[in-house]
């Protein structure tokens, strides 16, 4: 980190001070922010929202969250307690320590909340408040301006303005209600509040956890380079994924990608690669989109991936954090797809650089030794049955099912499984949800005893919504699942392709 950037200078804070947490901690700068002892949300609500929640959003998600309440402090001169905690009037009000200070109050208002915030001694100061550099307006880029250097020489860090700010699953603290509560390997970055929402929600859903989620808005503070230079340093953090609208101090922000992605797997989202979507990425943040064309050089010099799709960055992220990191080749093989659907799949795959190469002839006579012939294929794509009311399904059939993909895994033309098995064979059927997880369960431990013998990746193609309460438990067991045959393809092309952007550097992947 250059000499030039501001930092926590403070030493790392007592556990009997106030709010602990047993995570494992890094010496670099940034980390204090990560561990607040006491937060004070500023200009919490005295009206509920839509969902009938007391004090808005943010005192609402540390609260699911689990941040200690005896160190949590709302801010509102005109109430005296909400949600069952004590209120009080202003920050200078609140008891010691206060580390960081959430503000939702008006932009107008942040100055004076600053000088109360440096005088308390806080450490880090979050501004979810819209209206200052992001407008273009000169008068509010010169608000801005005045605000960071007061913060600068004082010590503390801005996050902001115009962000949702910090998730730290392990300590507490959140930005949004319902988000996982248990914490993991990822590190998230975002110059947008709703894209880091979705790429939180949505890599949570299918089973990943996070170490840290930043949404840091304008960047006016800390930025993007920090926080790569963080995600680095963070033994916690073992993945990095982002959204990035525009670079700023870009010679630093590359020199930290490479530093991060050389060591652990980084995947950026860049927003504004359009004319049109790069005017939107400067009235949302204030950022100047650049030109992707020179993003994308500094991703492939990195070794980072640029995702070109929120779908993609998921699909990715969701591959590379399970056994399809291990995949060595484009062979797929795709098994309990029939007639139509196999047809489009094989398209699909097609287009995407991989290949549905036929079974070996051997592999099909070993098939058919247990597969009958009417109405099945052996050959690739594989849609079998095992006879009148004897499905494909590890509950239903489990030696037969298991004896049938462990002959596909062990065959050489094999790579990757892509498979539609598992949940209760028959359409419609009035199957309860206790028994449909009990048939996904089953598969999953299957399809994970399986790829631990063979070395074969197994992805499930599964409707997230079908699969949604079997999702962590399938990710724990390193089995990926992807909504359609069609994300799956592209996502293990892209995993193929971005190792071979990787020749020379450090093997990650």
């Amino acid at each position: 980190m250059s000499e030039t950037e501001p930092a926590i200078t403070t030493e790392t804070p007592s556990s009997e001070a106030g709010a602990s947490d047993s995570l494992p901690r890094s010496s670099h700068p940034l980390d204090p922010i990560f561990h607040p002892r006491g937060v004070a949300v500023v200009g919490v609500s005295s009206r509920a929202d839509p969902e009938g929640r007391m004090g808005g959003i943010f005192l609402n998600a540390l609260v699911m969250q689990g941040y200690p309440k005896e160190y949590l402090y709302p801010v509102n001169p005109k109430m005296e307690e909400v949600l069952g905690i004590k209120c009080y009037p202003s920050v200078l009000e609140c008891p010691d320590p206060v580390d960081h200070v959430i503000s939702q109050i008006p932009a107008a208002g942040l100055a004076e909340l600053v000088d109360q915030c440096i005088e308390k001694g806080v450490r880090s100061i979050h501004s979810f408040t819209a209206g200052l550099a992001e407008t273009g307006e000169p008068e509010l880029i010169e608000a801005e301006r005045e605000i960071i250097e007061k913060v600068k020489a004082a010590g503390v860090r801005f996050i902001g303005p115009n962000c949702m700010g910090l998730y730290v699953p392990g300590v507490g603290l959140s930005f949004m209600p319902m988000l996982p509560e248990d914490p993991g390997n990822v590190f998230m970055l975002s110059q947008s509040g709703a894209n880091a929402n979705t790429i939180l929600r949505s890599l949570g859903e299918r089973g990943l956890r996070f170490s840290k989620g930043v949404s840091f808005g304008n960047g006016a503070d800390v930025r993007a380079h920090e926080l790569l230079d963080y995600a680095l340093a963070d033994p916690q953090s073992e993945y990095v994924v982002g959204y990035m609208e525009g670079v700023q101090d870009a010679r630093r922000f590359f020199e930290r990608l490479k530093q991060v992605a050389v060591a652990k797997p980084t995947i950026i989202l860049k927003g504004g690669i359009t004319s049109d979507g790069a005017r939107a990425a400067h009235s949302h943040t204030g950022s100047l989109a650049g030109s992707i064309e020179i993003f994308d050089a500094m991703c492939r010099q990195a070794g980072a991936w640029r995702a070109e799709s929120m779908d993609e960055l998921l699909d990715l992220a969701t591959m590379v954090t399970t056994s399809v990191r291990d995949v060595k080749g484009p062979n797929v093989a795709l098994i309990g797809a029939g007639g139509g659907f196999a047809v489009l799949s094989s398209d699909q795959l097609a287009l995407v650089g991989l290949t549905l190469p036929p079974l070996p002839e051997e592999v099909q006579a070993e098939l058919r030794e247990f597969v009958p012939v009417a109405g099945t294929s052996v050959r690739n794509p594989v849609d079998v049955t095992f006879g009148r009311d004897h499905p494909l399904d590890f509950v239903s059939e489990p030696d037969l099912t298991r004896r049938l993909f462990e002959v596909i895994a062990n065959s050489h033309s094999t790579d990757v499984i892509l498979t539609t098995v598992g949940g209760p064979w028959r359409p419609g059927s009035d199957t309860s949800r206790d028994e449909e997880d009990r048939h996904f369960r089953a598969a999953i431990e299957e399809f994970s005893r399986i790829q631990e013998r063979t070395g074969v990746p197994i992805v499930m193609v599964q409707d997230e919504r079908r699969v949604r309460r079997v999702t962590q438990f399938a990710h724990q067991k390193r089995i990926a699942i992807v909504p359609t045959v069609t994300r799956a393809g592209k996502g293990i092309a892209d995993l193929l392709a971005w190792r071979k952007e990787r020749e020379g550097l450090p093997s990650i992947l």
